[in-house]
């Protein structure tokens, strides 16, 4: 018999199903083996050995799954007449891969594997029928993944040509800068922001719906992880995941102070589980301690949530970043005077951008005292892009290793954040000079900058009505101290 693609499939194994059941009908032995089971019955369940054959007659069964992580079911394919059920475990000998239910009253040639190899022996043409079945439900099954793994490639080539055009967009931008170097008039830069500021906008744009379709995946993905949910567990659940969206950049002392403490009590905690844990608001670890202290799986599993949590801050910063960028250069060049003022808390900007450079200054000693400070009317991209450059500045000039201070506070007109690093400072010839376009001293080795990451700092902070201006430590090391005003002039 050959068998065929599409419907024709069904007809063969119903054919090969009706020459079977002759087989066994000319024998007299079809009415011992068939048997009608009502709907909603269990065949045989996942992992258990399967020690008869099912050949589906009349009505549909269901074939489940297990879930890892909670061993709830959950429906992979349906059965049709003519299938054979358990045709893995019955043709491999090995345990069932499934759980079987009948979604309707079934008929079944149900065969004990004992008859079936009699049959075999006294019945050659059931042995010829019974290899056409199994091949034939095999090759759907087999048609069925390829079906399967062909939806799965869509979706990761989908994912890959929004990367692509992430990565295509960060190679317009560096071309760009580059570009920006041999320019004489400032005019052009306008010109190449605007043709960046398009090609960017699309993948930006994706970025961002991916990352609200992605987030409401994930709250359904814990709606049906969740361990149980009378115990409150998925609301305790998306409470870590907003938690984590909120969480700040706890300095390199607090980190350590509070992991110290936290190895004490998680014993069996890994050093990745408490150094995560330590970036936690204390009602977090309140919840910790109480609820799942003694439970590896559960911890890891609020750990993740809280992380994910982490995680959807970092892309969502990253994507209004790039936007913040463009608009930085656009105001840089003169060639955009759209107002973007906003109320905000310029320490959660400090937060978002070290979150945002954390790669870069992992490994240096932190130390974050960030006071209370007014409300103020600002663009809150362009300052945390202020932000951006002086950090990765501070980071370019100490190397892999050195400390870093941030602090912030307020007097009655003005607020005020200071940076400071221990690097080797900045010559004093260049202290006038380094706010100047086009004023670089990353020409050499393998650094390389184009001179306008505090020019445009400069101009952001100017048009907020305030000042910057960099000095030399005493003791070493360079700080650059931004003032803002509470009230902007024009109130």
């Amino acid at each position: 018999m050959t068998f065929k693609l599409g419907s024709q499939w069904l007809e063969d194994r119903s054919s090969v199903t009706r020459l079977l059941r002759r087989v066994l009908t000319e024998s007299g032995q079809s009415e011992k083996f068939i048997t009608d089971i009502k709907a909603g019955t269990t065949l045989f369940r996942e992992g258990e050995p399967l020690d008869t054959i099912y050949i589906l007659l009349e009505g549909a069964v269901q074939l489940f799954k297990k879930k890892p992580r909670n061993n709830t079911e959950y429906p992979i394919i349906r059965l049709e007449v003519g299938s054979l059920i358990g045709i893995l475990a019955f043709t491999t000998g090995f345990n069932s891969l499934t759980t079987a239910k009948t979604l309707e009253h079934c008929r079944f040639l149900r065969i004990p594997k004992s008859d079936v190899d009699r049959l075999l022996d006294e019945q050659p043409e059931f042995r010829g029928y019974l290899d056409e079945l199994i091949l034939a439900n095999l090759l759907e099954r087999f048609r069925q993944t390829i079906i399967l793994q062909m939806k799965l490639d869509s979706a990761n080539n989908q994912l890959q040509v929004e990367r692509n055009e992430l990565k295509q967009a960060y190679k317009n931008l560096q071309e760009a800068q580059k570009m920006l170097v041999h320019q004489e008039k400032m005019a052009t830069l306008g010109q190449l922001v605007a043709g960046f500021a398009h090609e960017v906008n699309n993948p930006t744009s994706a970025l961002l719906r991916s990352t609200d379709t992605l987030e409401s995946h994930l709250q359904r993905f814990m709606e049906q992880t969740c361990f149980d949910s009378k115990s409150g567990w998925e609301t305790a659940g998306k409470h870590f995941f907003e938690q984590g969206k909120k969480s700040g950049f706890p300095d390199t002392k607090t980190i350590r102070e509070r992991s110290v403490q936290l190895k004490k009590e998680f014993t069996t905690a890994g050093g990745g589980q408490i150094r995560l844990m330590a970036q936690m608001q204390q009602e977090l670890i309140d919840l910790l301690r109480t609820k799942v202290k003694d439970n590896p799986e559960r911890l890891q599993y609020f750990l993740d949530l809280f992380e994910f949590g982490k995680m959807f801050q970092n892309i969502s910063s990253a994507g209004e970043r790039i936007s913040g960028l463009v608009r930085s250069l656009k105001s840089y060049s003169r060639s955009d005077s759209e107002n973007r003022l906003e109320r905000i808390d310029i320490r959660e900007g400090i937060h978002d951008t070290l979150e945002l450079t954390s790669n870069r200054i992992k490994y240096y000693d932190l130390n974050i005292e960030l006071d209370e400070v007014p409300i103020i009317l600002a663009d809150a991209a362009g300052l945390n892009q202020v932000w951006t450059n002086i950090i990765l500045n501070a980071s370019d000039a100490m190397g892999k290793r050195g400390s870093l201070d941030i602090r912030c506070g307020h007097d009655e007109d003005e607020i005020w954040v200071a940076i400071r690093d221990s690097g080797p400072g900045i010559p004093e010839e260049n202290l006038l000079k380094i706010f100047e376009p086009n004023f670089s001293t990353k020409k050499s080795g393998v650094k390389f900058g184009l001179g306008l990451g505090l020019s445009i700092s400069k101009d952001i902070i100017e048009q907020h009505d305030g000042t910057i201006i960099a000095e030399n430590n005493k003791d070493g090391g360079a700080s650059f101290i931004v003032r803002l005003p509470i009230k902007p002039a024009a109130e």
